[in-house]
């Protein structure tokens, strides 16, 4: 248990949050050692009827799926079905890259640590379009699609035939590069598949919903309909305005690899326990330590900050290593974090996009382990204007994925622009910069030319000087 003092720190941090963020519902628990100490259920999974949000209300949880996804080719790895050091040629003799040297290098592996060198590409767009075409919000929420009607797929087998025909660059060879892309994890699926003899949702009921009697979690859309407790979706109306009721979710036709998990945080949270718990839960050997513990390694170290693994973010809070993911599209903002050294397992789900889950989650167990929040801006390692040459970051900055941002520069100070939003960065390296927020950008250099920029965990890539 908590000490009450600690417990009404964080209702007042968290309701005052949330009430700020105009979060429409909220689910966030706190386990330590296998028992819960802190649940805060916020708002409402349906506002016009008032109903509130419980630990068995069905959430979407977005790339939390992405673990999920890499436990389960662990598991094919355990079973002696395939390594995650295989070459993916070797199963998906199909599919074609811009170059042949760099397909021949990869592994799995690359595909589960976002480390292949495939770019930002269109094609889970192209199969998530339909569902977006038949939301009334869709064109206001997702933005004009930029395809055509041949460019639309609905399975895996379409996503490698579109990848194989279509005209790129890699960034770089298998494990030089991080670029987070939904397009592998998609591959992964069909990799899955053809491992196990078995459909993906098959296999993940098998191997992990039924040992671990997750009976509120699927991965399509219809198998909510006739479930009561499932949230609606949110989304802004204008921002830093009021929200609206937005009820149609975004399917990506039959790829789930990619984040279609949907679950309640109960279901979520033996998750969770059972990866603290090395693969275990309730005495049901699920996966074995060591290929949990292959997961939660650095596989990959950001030049932006932090390490991933395979499916798996790995960051410092504290003295202390956490590791979980998060996810975020229409209607879900989630994440889970686990800190191993002090028993903790924990998550948050939210019913709306676009609210820093992983921060107020963090937050939260900052305030239960009594460590102060970082403030990892520091003046003093801010580097002085007259060491860089400003100039070249300036430019605009684009993937194909649909992602876009412009840099400009004034007065020693970088104004990075997404979407009408404006951040000012500044150096602490050459070519790395911070913002006050702690939000970190890198740009990629071929001697004094910038070619691209890593924001979050996504590179864009220069198009305009």
């Amino acid at each position: 248990m908590l000490p009450k003092s600690t417990e009404e720190t964080l209702n007042k941090e968290l309701n005052q949050t949330c009430k700020e963020l105009k979060v429409p519902g909220m689910a966030l628990t706190i386990y330590q050692d296998g028992q819960s100490i802190y649940e805060n259920y916020y708002g409402y999974r349906n506002i016009d009827e008032a109903l509130p949000v419980t630990k068995d209300t069905i959430f979407g949880l977005a790339s939390i799926t992405k673990s999920l996804t890499c436990l389960m080719v662990m598991k094919l790895e355990e079973e002696g079905k395939l390594s995650h050091n295989d070459k993916v040629i070797n199963w998906l003799p199909q599919l074609q890259l811009p170059r042949e040297d760099y397909l021949k290098q990869l592994e799995i592996k690359h595909l589960m640590s976002h480390t292949s060198g495939l770019p930002g590409l269109p094609c889970i767009h192209n199969a998530r379009i339909r569902s977006i075409q038949n939301d009334p919000d869709g064109e206001f929420l997702f933005g004009e699609w930029q395809g055509n009607e041949n460019a639309i797929i609905q399975t895996v087998d379409e996503l490698i035939e579109q990848i194989s025909n279509m005209d790129f660059e890699l960034l770089g060879p298998p494990g030089a590069v991080f670029n987070y892309s939904n397009e592998g994890f998609g591959l992964l699926q069909k990799i899955i598949e053809l491992a196990s003899g078995m459909t993906f949702i098959e296999y993940v009921d098998e191997k992990l919903f039924s040992p671990l009697q997750l009976k509120d979690s699927y991965f399509l859309t219809k198998s909510l309909m006739n479930r009561e407790n499932v949230t609606e979706l949110y989304a802004y109306k204008e921002k830093q305005s009021g929200i609206f009721h937005s009820p149609a979710w975004w399917d990506v036709g039959d790829i789930y690899t990619n984040g279609s998990w949907k679950a309640s945080a109960d279901n979520l949270m033996k998750y969770v326990e059972m990866l603290r718990l090395n693969g275990t839960f309730q005495a049901r050997d699920i996966i074995t330590e060591d290929n949990i513990e292959k997961m939660i390694s650095p596989a990959f170290s950001l030049p932006n900050g932090g390490d991933y693994g395979y499916g798996i973010e790995i960051n410092s809070i504290g003295e202390y290593t956490r590791f979980g993911h998060g996810g975020g599209i229409k209607g879900v903002s989630s994440n889970f974090q686990v800190i191993r050294e002090k028993g903790i397992s924990a998550s948050i789900l939210i019913n709306m996009a676009d609210v820093p889950a992983e921060k107020i989650l963090v937050t939260a167990l900052n305030i239960i382990l009594g460590i102060p929040n970082e403030e990892p801006f520091k003046e003093s390692n801010i580097l002085p204007g007259e060491a860089l040459n400003w100039r070249i970051f300036s430019g605009v900055y684009q993937s194909g994925e649909g992602d876009k941002a412009s840099v400009s520069i004034q007065d020693d100070v970088l104004y990075l622009n997404r979407n009408e939003l404006i951040t000012c960065f500044y150096p602490i390296s050459e070519n790395d910069f911070i913002a006050e927020t702690g939000e970190r950008i890198y740009f990629s250099m071929d001697g004094d030319r910038v070619h691209s920029v890593l924001i979050g965990k996504r590179v864009l890539e220069k198009v305009e000087r």
